[in-house]
């Protein structure tokens, strides 16, 4: 897990943003440490007037790891263009507390909903994954998840 927050560390240090991390995104080398991976979705930030422009499409599949605000759409001007999805350092923190769930019980996060429609309307509503047991995920680790999203 460290490794992940380290390489996100980097990234945002350099105005990158993954904004489609999950679980099959975390690649384990021969030297036994985690990389991140599948930098398609990944933005560089720029400051324009005080404003931030990105955009990406949330991959299906990653739902499960997504930020709420990478769920909500906001039109371009004039309703022409499709609509806006703009990943953030934030976002990339929230799915980081998702993949640390993952791997601390070996489980996708809702991997009590079988269908993703139930997994967006959770998300959507700021309902976050239900507390495993102690035996798998301390109180000290369940805050830090916490905090992430």
């Amino acid at each position: 897990v460290s490794d992940v927050a380290a390489g996100l560390q980097y990234l945002h240090s350099r105005s990158v943003v993954h904004g489609d991390l999950s679980g099959s995104n975390v690649l384990i080398d021969g030297n036994e440490r985690a990389c991140i991976s599948d930098f398609g979705l990944s933005t560089l930030l720029t400051q324009l007037g005080g404003s931030t422009f990105a955009t990406s499409n949330q991959s299906p599949g990653t739902l499960r790891w997504a930020a709420p605000e990478l769920l909500e759409f906001h039109e371009a001007e004039g309703g022409e263009n499709p609509p806006q999805i703009i990943p953030s350092p934030r976002s990339d923190v929230y799915s980081f507390g998702r993949i640390m769930l993952q791997i601390l019980t070996g489980k996708v996060p809702y991997h009590y909903c079988t269908r993703e429609v139930q997994v967006m309307h959770a998300i959507s509503r700021g309902v976050i994954p239900q507390r495993p047991g102690r035996e798998l995920v301390t109180d000290r680790q369940w805050l830090f998840l916490q905090r992430c999203w």
